[in-house]
Formats: structure tokens, C-alpha cells, sequence
């Protein structure tokens, strides 16, 4: 991957937006080809968005609320972490 930068958001969905249109349009494959591989990324992309937000929102909780555990739980499965490698509950910083 190259140089990374920033762009606004309602740019990068007007981008997402004309990909899904294109499914529609008749390509060469080549090009067709390229434009689904830039339309995994863009989603890629989109999951990010949204785990940095659930992260966001479980971090800004009050600590040892039921609140902020639902958002923990919330970011966890976003991440995909496996209920298994989970803690029931948050551990607290005094505990670590």
C-alpha cells in the first residue's frame, strides 16, 4: 500500500456510491476487475471507520457501567476478538 492521506468522508461514500454503480455498467474486465478490488478496500476502509468509533464510544463510558460494557462487547465483536479470548469484564486499572 502506498502514501496514505486524508479525505473527507463524504467523499470517500461519493466513491463507494459510483463503484456500486458501476456494477450496473458494462466494463472491461480488466477495468471491472480493478474496481471491485478498490470497492474491498473502500469497505475495508468502512469497518475501520466504524471500529475506531465503538472504540471511541467504549472508551468515553463511565468506567464500571453496564453502558460501557455493552459498547465494549460491541467493539469486541466488530474486531472479531473470539469469545473465548474475552475477559468477562473489563479488568480494572488497579487490577493490572
Amino acid at each position: 500500500m502506498g502514501k496514505k492521506v486524508q479525505i473527507p468522508l463524504d467523499l470517500l461514500e461519493g466513491v463507494k456510491t459510483l463503484l456500486e454503480e458501476l456494477q450496473h455498467v458494462p466494463l472491461d474486465p480488466a477495468i471491472k476487475k480493478r474496481c471491485m478490488a478498490l470497492q474491498i478496500e473502500i469497505e475495508a476502509k468502512f469497518d475501520a471507520i466504524e471500529r475506531r468509533k465503538s472504540f471511541t464510544e467504549y472508551k468515553k463510558a463511565q468506567y464500571g457501567t453496564a453502558e460501557r460494557e455493552n459498547k465494549r462487547q460491541n467493539y469486541l465483536n466488530q474486531s472479531g476478538v473470539h469469545k473465548d479470548w474475552r475477559t468477562p469484564e473489563e479488568t480494572s486499572p488497579s487490577q493490572i
